[in-house]
């Protein structure tokens, strides 16, 4: 069975303050004030992951569009409301600047290009995992985005990775490739997905196992772009491919 695994590179790895001031004078600013950090994301238990995550997206109803930027183009992708957790998680990051030391670090054309990491990421997060949301009704056409999970065995509630996600590029699937996916992976497939496979192609493996949370509305060109680059033994691309991600509602 086909399932992601750590790249391996270095190693085997995974109140807003409002400041105020009192009296009738402000002091003046200057060249040399030193600049205010932006805010740094509260680090997860897995206890609080839930509810924390279901919070963030109730508080944040319309934010479904996200840019990532690449040095290949960029990259629009609508995420789903029905999957809160991870839209949530998603969302959270993105707004923290998480992404933006980050790179695509495993690319397997005609497959699919997986982000979220890199050696020089320093944002603490936690180690938490974010519960499944797999539904019938979202399954990896070309341009679906998920989030990856480690292990079977260890993670029988197919958890998903908290920083991860891939974007599938896939390839059309000739009716017997089709079929012998269905029979091996024992799918259920809707005759339109099915079609879908057939036609715009997609990765049919990886269905009813990994959460898909949104797909891609423009820019598939980009990450062909990004598939085709030359990659090392562990399918991370020789040069960096690096990323800035922010939600555009």
């Amino acid at each position: 069975m086909i399932r992601f695994l750590p790249s391996i590179k270095l190693s085997f790895f995974l109140c807003l303050a409002l400041v105020g001031a009192c009296g009738e004078k402000k002091a003046p600013v200057t060249a040399n004030t030193t600049p205010v950090s932006p805010p740094t994301p509260t680090i997860l238990t897995q206890e609080l992951v839930e509810d924390t995550l279901q919070a963030y997206a109730q508080a944040h109803p319309n934010d479904t569009l996200v840019l990532i930027s690449t040095p290949k183009g960029d990259i629009k992708i609508r995420l789903y409301k029905d999957t809160p957790l991870h839209r949530g998680n998603f969302v959270r990051l993105a707004n923290y600047g998480f992404f933006d030391k980050t790179v695509f670090f495993r690319v397997e054309k005609d497959f699919m290009i997986q982000g979220g990491r890199s050696d020089f990421q320093t944002m603490k997060i936690g180690s938490y995992k974010i519960p499944p949301e797999i539904k019938p009704h979202y399954f990896h056409k070309r341009g679906a985005v998920g989030m990856a999970r480690y292990g079977d065995e260890e993670n029988p509630e197919r958890m998903s990775s908290n920083k991860d996600f891939y974007i599938v590029q896939g390839h059309k699937l000739p009716d017997y490739e089709l079929q012998a996916n269905i029979k091996e992976f024992k799918l259920n497939l809707t005759p339109a997905q099915k079609q879908a496979y057939r036609t715009i192609g997609g990765a049919p493996n990886l269905d009813q196992t990994f959460t898909v949370f949104g797909e891609v509305i423009e820019g598939m060109e980009v990450v062909d772009s990004i598939a085709a680059v030359p990659v090392d033994q562990t399918k991370w691309p020789v040069k960096d491919v690096g990323m800035k991600v922010r939600v555009i509602r």
